[in-house]
């Protein structure tokens, strides 16, 4: 799906038009897909945020929360936006993703927003990992591994030390260290954090474990404003059990600062 000459294209992509109070219309762009017809999820909640921007008095998002109900295909699909408090410090609004009015939602989510800063941090226990810098990283590349649509519209730069996999030579923990930035050079924002949280392969790539891991719910939280450049981030799960993997994953941007956090539950990929 092309995008409108000088606008980025994540910004085409998560474009939203009022057709009334609380409607809005949405193109599902297949360039941010992480398989044939799977739309990423992160790409999603990213417009369901864009949605609720849209409807409301702050300007960026500082929690979402989202259930994956059932895929949306690629094309037209409406945004419904439901306010559910709006206040000075923050709003909440329940958006939800539909292929079109009536039909029952593919993404339901809460979105707060808020005004956010780039004040210094009174306090973290949490510092960004030392990895190799990105010219020293690996690309999404693979032998007999074709690479998504988000690496395509993504720069990836995956540290060595937890990306055995790109080479054949799988490790023990799920746990990926990587850089990451838009391809056409847009500034990650903080709408682009909400991206940018749901963006990296499924962290049991790192032990060997490829395919698909459909999410069932996420939680993001965006801390701060980031500064311009890469962003590093790192995922990793806690428990793989029962048929289900969590995946954390925090994100800091060019000058080390936590700017996102996120917590997910997935399906993992069917072993072999």
């Amino acid at each position: 799906m092309g995008h409108p000459e000088g606008v980025y294209a994540f910004d085409a992509a998560t474009a939203v038009r009022s057709e009334r109070p609380g409607t809005y219309a949405i193109d599902l762009d297949p360039a941010w897909s992480v398989g044939p017809g799977l739309l990423n999820g992160g790409y999603l909640m990213a417009l369901g945020v864009r949605a609720a921007l849209a409807d409301g008095p702050h300007p960026d998002p500082l929690a979402v929360s989202a259930t994956f109900l059932r895929p949306l295909a690629a094309g037209p699909a409406t945004a419904l936006t439901v306010p559910l408090r709006s206040g000075r410090t923050v709003a909440s609004t329940r958006v939800s993703l539909t292929s079109a009015p009536g039909e029952p939602p593919g993404v339901d989510l809460q979105v707060t927003t808020a005004s956010l800063c780039g004040d210094a941090p009174e306090w973290t226990d949490v510092r960004a990992p030392a990895i190799a810098a990105p010219q020293d990283c690996l690309g999404m590349t693979m032998p007999g591994y074709e690479s998504p649509g988000l690496a395509q519209v993504l720069q990836y730069a995956f540290d060595p030390d937890t990306s055995g996999w790109l080479r054949g030579r799988p490790g023990t923990e799920p746990l990926l260290n990587l850089w990451l930035r838009f391809a056409d050079g847009r500034p990650v924002d903080p709408l682009a954090l909400v991206l940018m949280a749901d963006a990296c392969p499924p962290v049991s790539f790192a032990t060997g474990r490829l395919g698909w891991a459909p999410t069932i719910s996420m939680q993001v939280l965006v801390r701060g404003r980031p500064a311009p450049g890469w962003c590093q981030v790192q995922a990793r799960s806690r428990l793989v059990a029962g048929g289900f993997s969590d995946e954390e994953a925090m994100i800091w941007d060019s000058t080390g600062a936590l700017v996102a956090q996120a917590r997910q539950i997935a399906v993992p990929p069917r072993h072999g």
